[in-house]
């Protein structure tokens, strides 16, 4: 049955990435068939006209005649002007219009074939680039010197054809050109230009900020002399620095990490302060072996090389999107970014599998099977205390998420392990993409029952390597305060945009964020409130119920179309308010009305899970059946 899953897999990639990149030869294409068309129509001509002169002509004798006929028929005028002799007696601007046509078959086919080429190569760059870490470097490094001056190149040849054909299509096919028309296709394809030559030299952003503390040699010697022991074990140096926060992973890295304003440089390890007081001491070895283990084997050096290489082939992919003209380009260069990211995902895939196995050497496989069990638990059981959190519809007087994880995860933990499809879960992490839980286990030789789970989990952890730590709850307290608050408030600045007010208590949280208010004009005054828009020369309001769209004019009037019998749309010329208030008014439109939309969607989401969950309540258990 896996076949059919890898055909469709196939074919929706083709449909994704593939058939897009295959525009990049329409403008060649169309652009080499039209100067074919013309230069074959204005060959017509000239063999007519050459033709009528050789019958025209009692100088000639009929062997004569009949050769020269024979001749002219045969051998096209595109060719023969390019015969020195022939050409010095023909007019320049004939000359000019074949030599166009010339040139722009050339650069036509050219192009066709230099993306058929550069296709190929690209292609062959990710099949090697799978054969390790250094082929990925070095293909990688190679595929992307290779597309981005493709990339330019084909961006230059498709702006001259683009130029060529907004004057050419006219004149050949209707006897005029527009000068507006040339404008314009001569602007956009400088555009493209500019902006693939912005894309080339354009370094993007690599920051990469750290929430955490740094934990020196002082403040955490036990950790560090552990940390020091499992890195003997498992063939690694020592990382530079260890940051300690409260996110649910652990990681490490060699990119240059900024941790409250300072940059850190070297390698670097991420522990979770919470995951490490939830993990006996055996699993918090096997997780940080695994850790180390991408040390030993430069999974992070080779990260930090190929990260600038990614962000700046993703940030050329922008530029190439925005770029009008380019669109084509960005489709046949999203192709493989798309290939190799197949060829990220199985290096990565190669890198994890390897260093569960030392991990699972260096404890055992259980312990890892039980830590990395117990991870994605917690991940899990934080991110459903969040949600609920987060789906109040009232304003939280203290988040309190880590409150709620402490008490409520022991229990979770047991209903986890009897209850999860461990084959479908996967950890959280901010970098590589990691295999499937079973997969990890399965080539470990892990096979776990519901019951021997439960046992492995059920057992709660004794939170050693957090002992470890000195000042570690205070660390801890510190950053979830900071962390609650801010979550807090990203909750209560939601809360308006959830509510289609029904109580008093849900229209003061909407007012409280959109009062009601005016803005005085040449005409009157222009009223907004969270539910309506109100304008002096209207008779009543218009709730944002009834609107279906709005159109803004060049000329600054605002159209608002609503549903109501008798009337279609009404508007408000948004010029006819003082010009530092023009902006105002129509922002303010746009926030108000705005909001009212976001509430409608959000209810609809609510009623839609409620819904499902209703039904899923009403389907009989027949598991036994």
């Amino acid at each position: 049955m896996s076949q059919p899953q890898q055909d469709f897999t196939k074919i929706g990639f083709a449909k994704t990435f593939v058939l897009p990149a295959l525009l990049v030869f329409l403008i060649p294409v169309i652009g080499c068939l039209f100067f074919l068309h013309a230069q074959e129509r204005f060959d017509t001509q000239a063999r007519e006209a050459i033709l009528k002169q050789v019958q025209a002509d009692p100088k000639l004798s009929e062997e004569e005649r009949t050769n020269a006929i024979a001749f002219f028929t045969k051998v096209p005028y595109s060719r023969l002007i390019t015969n020195k002799e022939f050409a010095a007696n023909v007019d320049s601007t004939m000359l000019f219009y074949f030599a166009t046509f010339r040139w722009m078959i050339r650069l036509s086919a050219l192009s066709v074939v230099s993306g058929m080429a550069v296709f190929l190569l690209a292609g062959i760059c990710v099949l090697f680039s799978m054969r390790s870490q250094l082929a990925q470097y070095l293909f990688l490094s190679i595929g992307w010197q290779l597309l981005r001056i493709y990339g330019a190149l084909q961006t230059i040849v498709q702006g001259v054809l683009v130029l060529a054909l907004s004057f050419w299509v006219t004149a050949l096919w209707f006897n005029f050109y527009s000068v507006k028309l040339i404008a314009i296709a001569g602007f956009v394809a400088f555009l493209g230009v500019c902006v693939v030559l912005k894309a080339i030299f354009t370094n993007p952003k690599r920051d990469f900020t750290v929430e955490g503390i740094i934990l020196d040699k002082e403040s955490a010697q036990p950790l560090w002399q552990d940390l020091n022991t499992i890195c003997q074990k498992v063939g690694a140096t020592c990382p530079d620095q260890i940051i300690a926060g409260i996110d649910d992973s652990f990681f490490v890295t060699e990119q240059p990490v900024t941790v409250e304003g300072h940059v850190y440089r070297g390698k670097t390890l991420f522990v979770s302060l919470p995951l490490l007081k939830q993990l006996h001491s055996a699993e918090a070895d096997a997780i940080l072996a695994h850790e180390m283990a991408h040390f030993s084997g430069q999974d992070t050096l080779y990260s930090r090389r190929i990260a600038p290489l990614l962000q700046r082939y993703n940030t050329y992919l922008q530029n190439l999107h925005d770029g009008g003209i380019t669109i084509p380009i960005f489709y046949f260069m999203l192709c493989f970014r798309a290939l190799f990211e197949l060829s990220l995902g199985k290096i990565s895939r190669q890198r994890e599998f390897r260093a569960d196995k030392i991990a699972a050497e260096t404890t055992s496989p259980r312990d890892f099977a039980s830590a990395l069990l117990r991870t994605i638990a917690y991940s899990k059981f934080r991110g459903s205390v969040e949600s609920d959190l987060f789906k109040q519809e009232q304003a939280l007087e203290t988040a309190n998420v880590s409150d709620r994880i402490e008490s409520g995860f022991a229990a979770y933990v047991v209903a986890f392990a009897s209850e999860q499809d461990i084959g479908v879960l996967e950890t959280a992490h901010p970098f590589d993409s990691h295999p499937p839980t079973l997969q990890r286990l399965s080539a470990l030789g892990v096979q776990l029952s519901a019951e021997e789970t439960q046992a492995l989990l059920g057992n709660l952890g004794d939170g050693g390597w957090h002992r470890n730590i000195s000042a570690a709850d205070e660390m801890e307290r510190k950053q979830w305060q900071v962390y609650e608050e801010r979550f807090r408030n990203y909750h209560e600045h939601s809360l308006p945009y959830r509510f289609l007010p029904s109580t008093p208590e849900e229209q003061a949280v909407v007012e409280k964020s959109f009062p009601a208010i005016s803005f005085e004009g040449k005409e009157g005054r222009m009223w907004l409130d969270f539910a309506k828009v109100q304008y002096a020369s209207w008779p009543d309001s218009i709730p944002f119920s009834e609107i279906t769209r709005c159109t803004l004019s060049d000329e600054g009037v605002l159209a608002i179309f609503y549903n109501r019998p008798g009337e279609l749309s009404r508007s408000i010329n948004t010029k006819k308010f003082p010009k530092e208030q023009q902006e105002q008014v129509l922002g303010a439109f746009q926030h108000y009305y705005g909001r009212y939309l976001a509430a409608v969607e959000y209810q609809k989401q609510v009623r839609a899970a409620a819904e499902s969950k209703a039904v899923g309540q009403a389907v009989p258990d027949t598991s036994d059946l």
